[in-house]
């Protein structure tokens, strides 16, 4: 059981028997004044959201869930595949539990499983991810109003980048945002 006020982005509840992932926690009121604490989440099963707002006393059910380090092999039609490498067990992960996250996927990284009653639920992403910059527009060597320009990365992403990043860096990317984070020096 976890505090209402606890409760984080990424967390996995248990509620009315079915499994959540938070989305979003908006923490509303001051300490002189009763905290509100406002969920988003989605049903890892059905990807239906829900909103739900608690106040910060509540407790909620986390969810009994096991990791597995994996690494990600295939995809076919209707799953991604990840492979324990100790047990050499396959977990097919839905696509519709990773979603627009699939840019972030690279085959042979490992990445953590989450298992809940012998099933995959979830697939835990590095908060940064390294990506090869494919194609980028000369950098812009004046002062101009606008300090970024648009790149494009290996898994097909455009994103907004400084202007002294060039084709062949190597760049990290948020994986919850897709924004630009840093370059990474060689």
């Amino acid at each position: 059981m976890k505090l209402a006020i606890e409760i984080r982005q990424g967390n996995l509840l248990l509620i009315g028997g079915k499994i959540y992932k938070v989305e979003e926690v908006d923490v509303k009121g001051s300490a002189k004044v009763h905290k509100t604490v406002s969920i988003k989440m989605k049903d890892i099963l059905d990807g239906k959201y829900m909103e739900h707002t608690y106040h910060q006393e509540d407790k909620l059910d986390e969810a009994d869930v096991t990791s597995k380090k994996a690494t990600y092999s295939y995809k076919d039609t209707g799953f991604f595949y990840f492979l324990d490498e100790g047990t050499y067990e396959s977990y097919p992960v839905a696509i519709s539990m990773i979603g627009k996250k699939e840019v972030f996927l690279k085959e042979n990284e490992k990445y953590t499983v989450s298992i809940y009653d012998g099933r995959p639920i979830d697939v835990i992403f590095p908060e940064r991810v390294r990506l090869k910059v494919t194609s980028a527009p000369p950098g812009i060597k004046q002062h101009d109003s606008t300090p970024n320009k648009q790149i494009t990365l290996e898994n097909g992403m455009i994103i907004d980048a400084p202007q002294f990043i060039e084709q062949g860096d190597t760049i990290e990317v948020d994986s919850h945002t897709g924004k630009y984070m840093d370059r990474v020096k060689e």
